[in-house]
This record gives structure tokens, sequence and C-alpha cells, in this order.
């Protein structure tokens, strides 16, 4: 379900990059899927240039959300009630980075990323066949979390945003229905 996510941030995002550049440059910006902290090392090896003139998007974080831990196993579905194991439901945290050969068109990028997910907040995605929506909200992360975090990568620092997506719902068990009652019928006389 993640990797859902992630496809439809990337294309979500690729498909405002493409409307954005209408009368300017065409393919300046391009998001994709990947390891940011590679992009350093694949320098440094003489290996591809994944990431050059790219917007990465890197999962960082997963973690669950608490306050709906305790959900009720029973639900409706149409007449029809399901049993079923509890879902459990994540927050993922998601790494926007941009790599461009000036620092001047890394910060439009980034600037881009924020604009695109400011007016789109709220994404749908299908597991499935059925809908769920990840909610987009901006993450801080203060100087020396944000130092930490590009430490433990092994990357050297390039201009980003981190955004929140909540939440996710994961339910994997198989639900066990039963019909709704509709109708007691007693045979007992008091």
């Amino acid at each position: 379900m993640i990797d859902l996510l992630l496809a439809e941030m990337v294309a979500k995002l690729n498909l405002y990059f493409g409307l954005r550049s209408k009368g300017g440059p065409g393919d300046l910006f391009e998001c994709v899927t990947g390891d940011v902290s590679l992009h350093d090392k694949s320098a440094e090896g003489g290996g591809e240039e994944l990431f050059h003139d790219k917007v990465i998007l890197t999962l960082i974080s997963v973690e669950e959300e608490n306050a709906m831990r305790n959900n009720y196993p029973i639900r409706e579905i149409g007449s029809t009630f399901v049993k079923e194991k509890s879902a459990v439901y994540v927050n993922v945290f998601l790494l926007f980075s941009a790599r461009y050969e000036t620092y001047v068109t890394s910060v439009q990028a980034i600037s881009h990323v924020i604009s695109c997910f400011q007016a789109t907040r709220r994404l749908l995605i299908s597991v499935n066949g059925e809908e769920q929506e990840a909610v987009l909200n901006l993450h801080n992360l203060g100087f020396e979390n944000l130092n930490n975090l590009w430490t433990v990568m092994g990357g050297r620092y390039l201009p980003s945003v981190i955004y929140k997506a909540r939440v996710l719902m994961f339910q994997q068990a198989p639900p066990v229905g039963g019909a709704l009652i509709t109708d007691i019928q007693g045979t007992e006389t008091v």
C-alpha cells in the first residue's frame, strides 16, 4: 500500500510539473522514487546518475497511528456485518529532495513540490478495489533532527521538504461475515 501511495504522489507531482512548465523549459522538473542517500554514493563510485536533475521521493519513516489503535473489529458493509482483525493505521514520513545543477533550481523544485501539495492535500489510492485517503501535512524537523536525518542517510544535505501522509489502513486478515438479523421468532410460551 505504501508503494501505491508513493506511485500516486510521483504521478501527481510529475503532472503538476508538466502543467507548470507551459511556456517554460519542458523537462526542467521530474520526480522519481528512490533512496536519496545514493546520490552521493553513485557520484563517488562512478555509477549511473539516476538522480541527477530530479526531485527524489524517499520513504524515511513509518509510525502507527495511536489514536486509532483500539478500533472495533465489527463493521457494516451494506446489509451485512463482518468481523475482522483490528486494522493497523499508519502514518508515513516522506522526504522530497531536489538534486539539480544549481542551488536556485533545486530551491525552485522544492517550491513547486510545496505548491503542488498545498493545492492537493488529500490523495485517494485504490487498495484491493477499496478507496483509501491519505492526508498530507508538511512536517517540520528542527535543525538538529534534520542534521541527524541526513547523517543517518549518509548523504550531503540537499534542499528538501518532509511530508507526513496519514492515515493508511492495513487490513489483511479475511473478514468473517454474517447476515443482518431482521426477524426474531420465539417458540417459548410463558
